[in-house]
């Protein structure tokens, strides 16, 4: 998922204990009919009292509507207003990477050689308007995904009836033949071309979450959609502020493994710029920041309020796109040169030193990482390869965000790139627009800023989302480099049907990150980003949550 521009803290759980409670949650369900680490928190305290009204400073989603949100900003928020059939357990560390049923009775039966689910809907379920819940909007979920350009319908290609060139991806028409529903019984079947190791997962997105079958086929985000999780969002002020309040329907006896919430109503002001929001913690008028504490101002933070702070490292990796497909990085010596002419140890300094250098698309701690020190920096080497291109000369764009880390960062590559023999200018954009500006072919961006927070925890969200070039879409594009290597490609797509996690298949993984970095260039990995959390005294940090996928848990929250 696309970050929130921030840092975020350093941390004690390895992600391999959270590859391998998410595979056990699947092998349990086959065998019974199926974005990290963090700083230690104290565990959860389950007798925190309700209280009426959070006070939050936000960065600015891209969207709140959970067919187009993808980033971290929507998706910290959304996840306590909109459920799918799973969803992930609400706790610390490794344990949140467990897969729960959440709208569904139970995790799938799964059948036909790991093709087939099947789930059954839990029953006497309502949206926050009264509206029934019915096995069928989950149909109409999915195909409001593809009908929207949702950037997540990528996911979904596996399901039957979605691929080819008559497939409902293209067409858009009639139904999805793998989706069969039956809202007298409550069961839903979703059949697959072929398995997928990390189909449950993908379930588990907001992009899976249940829509009601009349949410109009566009952008719903200031209108708002029916919820059927324990918040509905009120009001949405793009830029300026959101309301979060309890959905009057939701029924915690019925959804055994959603938390009700503490909090009954969520104040959000959005405000981008980090030593304003974090004067807003100070002054009393917000009860957390989810911006990062600016670099010159965090010695002092941790000094005077050290026990207001969190600092904690999620499953993240920072890179710059190169565009693949004009010029001049269609040039893989231009692409090299690139990989040469940055100095990832001086670039942590843009990040306040919360952060460590990386030439890796895929995170440390994962069992299928392993260290790749290719590229030393070398500006000499990197002038020479510009040349042996053939592409000085040429005017490149650095497309960034106009706060920072982005606006620093990407001002630093297009320095570097005058350095190496182009001719480079900087286009900043706002935060809300960026990743929907750059992720349309229409833009023709040549290079600039990108940072992924996991999806879920497998190798299949880094490089099947990000790489995979049989994943390229005309807009919603999160392949921003429009990598598209056919043995990577089918090496990425030959992993995705194999669920185990043995020495062997991650070593194909490691493979994949080099082949990507090393032996195409495609992507420029820099750095892996810790964050802050900084809250005010009221707030009660007994009762703090930090989950592997979504961050800080609001709805866990309680106050002193």
């Amino acid at each position: 998922m696309k970050g929130r521009l921030i840092s975020r803290r350093g941390g004690a759980f390895a992600i391999a204990a959270l590859l391998a409670l998410t595979i056990v949650a699947v092998a349990a369900a086959a065998t019974t009919n199926h974005h990290a680490t963090a700083t230690k928190a104290a565990p959860a305290t389950t007798t925190a009292k309700t209280f009426s009204t959070l006070r939050v400073t936000w960065d600015a989603p891209d969207y709140f509507d959970p067919g187009l949100a993808y980033t971290v900003a929507a998706w910290q928020v959304m996840w306590n207003v909109y459920a799918g059939l799973l969803g992930y357990k609400h706790a610390n560390g490794a344990a949140g990477a467990t897969l729960e049923p959440y709208l569904a009775k139970s995790l799938p039966k799964i059948t036909n050689g790991g093709k087939t689910y099947n789930f059954v809907l839990r029953s006497g379920l309502s949206y926050s308007d009264g509206t029934p819940i019915k096995a069928s909007d989950f149909a109409y979920t999915i195909e409001r995904d593809f009908k929207i350009d949702s950037p997540g319908v990528g996911f979904f290609g596996a399901i039957k009836g979605v691929s080819g060139p008559k497939g409902y991806a293209v067409t858009k028409k009639g139904h999805i033949s793998g989706i069969k529903t039956n809202d007298a019984t409550g069961a839903i079947t979703i059949t697959l071309t072929h398995p997928e190791a990390d189909f449950p997962n993908i379930l588990a997105t907001l992009f899976a979450a249940f829509v009601p079958p009349t949410t109009p086929l566009s952008d719903q985000s200031t209108k708002g959609i029916p919820s059927d999780g324990p918040y509905m969002i009120q009001s949405y002020s793009p830029n300026r502020s959101f309301t979060v309040v309890r959905n009057p329907k939701f029924d915690a006896s019925k959804l055994p493994n959603i938390p009700a919430g503490n909090p009954d109503k969520v104040i959000g002001k959005i405000i981008v710029d980090p030593t304003a929001a974090m004067q807003t913690v100070l002054n009393g008028s917000s009860d957390y920041d989810f911006q990062p504490i600016p670099n010159d101002r965090l010695p002092q933070i941790q000094e005077k309020y050290s026990s207001q702070l969190k600092i904690y490292t999620p499953a993240d990796m920072y890179y710059f796109f190169l565009n693949n497909r004009v010029a001049p990085f269609n040039n893989i010596k231009a692409r090299q040169a690139v990989e040469y002419g940055i100095n990832r140890n001086a670039m942590v300094q843009f990040f306040g030193g919360l952060a460590r250098p990386t030439q890796n698309l895929l995170p440390p701690n994962y069992p299928q990482y392993k260290k790749i020190s290719k590229y030393r920096y070398d500006l000499a080497k990197a002038k020479q390869l510009v040349q042996q291109s053939g592409t000085a000369g040429q005017a490149v764009t650095v497309y960034g965000v106009n706060t920072d880390p982005s606006k620093s960062v990407v001002e630093y590559l297009a320095g570097q790139l005058t350095k190496m023999g182009y001719k480079a200018n900087v286009k900043l954009l706002a935060h809300g627009v960026y990743f929907t500006t750059i992720g349309n072919q229409a833009t023709k961006a040549q290079t600039g800023w990108a940072d992924w927070y996991q999806d879920y925890p497998n190798p299949i969200d880094w490089f099947d989302v990000l790489f995979n070039g049989n994943r390229i879409t005309q807009t919603h594009n999160n392949n921003y480099g429009n990598t598209d290597y056919k043995d990577v490609n089918k090496l990425i797509e030959s992993l995705k049907a194999t669920p185990s996690t043995t020495p062997a298949q991650n070593g194909k993984w490691a493979k994949v990150d080099s082949d990507l970095v090393v032996k195409y260039a495609g992507a420029v990995p820099y750095i892996n980003r810790s964050g802050t959390d900084f809250f005010s005294k009221k707030m009660n940090q007994s009762c703090y949550q930090f989950h592997v996928l979504y961050q800080w848990d609001f709805a866990t929250s309680c106050q002193k």
